[in-house]
């Protein structure tokens, strides 16, 4: 009945992930409300699949055998029931080819409640020189502890999306939802 709706605001929150992947407190916050989201887009098609003939049966079946499916239910009921997820997250700084042998970089490194456990510091006395400032870009990405494949949590939630979709568009077909 409502799981279009509730796709799209999955989709709303997991393009406010993308944009705010650089700031791990807002990113985390993001993804909690994509949880809620998703998990709901399960939750309407089941209430509405389970009072029809076959529906609870369809249901059961198609989230028991995604994996993707069955990790995203957990991970939700976990952050609304028990607690904060956990998540690892890795930086890596891309410097352009400007840089300097006097040139001087800095690095911070903070666990999960922001202590600082570690730092790195190159410092001396810049050059002085015409040429440009080298350019540094760092790329986010945040992965699930307990996640066993090699995606990041951007990558799982797009499957995740993509899974959801599949779901709306056979519980429709099947007149089991009507989405």
């Amino acid at each position: 009945m409502h799981e279009r709706y509730k796709l799209s605001e999955a989709q709303y929150f997991y393009s406010k992930m993308i944009k705010e992947n650089a700031t791990r407190e807002n990113f985390c916050y993001e993804m909690s409300a994509f949880l809620v989201a998703a998990r709901s887009v399960l939750q309407h098609a089941l209430e509405e699949a389970k009072n029809k003939h076959g529906g609870q049966k369809w249901y059961d079946t198609i989230v028991s055998k995604s994996i993707i499916l069955s990790f995203f239910k957990n991970k939700r009921d976990f952050n609304i029931h028990e607690g904060l997820i956990s998540l690892r997250t890795d930086c890596t700084v891309m410097i352009g080819e400007e840089i300097g042998i006097h040139d001087s970089i800095s690095v911070v490194l903070q666990d999960k409640d922001g202590n600082v456990i570690g730092k790195f510091d190159t410092s001396g006395s810049p050059p002085e020189t015409d040429k440009p400032k080298p350019t540094v870009i760092g790329k986010y990405q945040h992965f699930f502890d307990d996640w066993k494949g090699k995606e990041d949590i951007l990558e799982l939630c797009k499957i995740y999306i993509n899974e959801l979709e599949l779901l709306i568009s056979d519980g429709i077909s099947n007149k089991f939802i009507t989405g």
